[in-house]
């Protein structure tokens, strides 16, 4: 079974979360933290389980992944959730950080 659906943390950032579960567990799984900047959605971050294994991609201001942080120790329900909470507790950094980078590119 395939889920899929969006928290609203504040006005103009949003977690996108997609999820399917096999015999009730996780068996794959994407969550984006998406920013509106000046009038444009972006991708800052990405939690997901491909390559076999869960984990974070920080992106740059193009999307492409700059750096990949593994949780091998977690099954792919409990690196969504943590995924889930890291977003909600760390979306200003993040936020903040990528703001950053796109000046620096002015």
């Amino acid at each position: 079974m395939r889920k899929e659906y969006f928290l609203e943390i504040e006005q103009g950032v949003i977690v996108y979360v997609d999820f399917k579960t096999e015999m009730g567990k996780v068996s794959e799984f994407v969550a984006k933290l998406l920013c509106e900047i000046d009038r444009e959605w972006h991708e800052v971050i990405r939690f997901d389980s491909g390559h076999d294994c869960p984990h974070k991609d920080i992106l740059d201001i193009k999307g492409k992944v700059i750096r990949k942080i593994w949780y091998e120790f977690l099954d792919n329900g409990q690196a969504l959730t943590m995924a889930i909470i890291d977003i909600k507790e760390h979306f200003e950094f993040y936020r903040e950080r990528y703001e950053k980078w796109l000046k620096g590119r002015e």
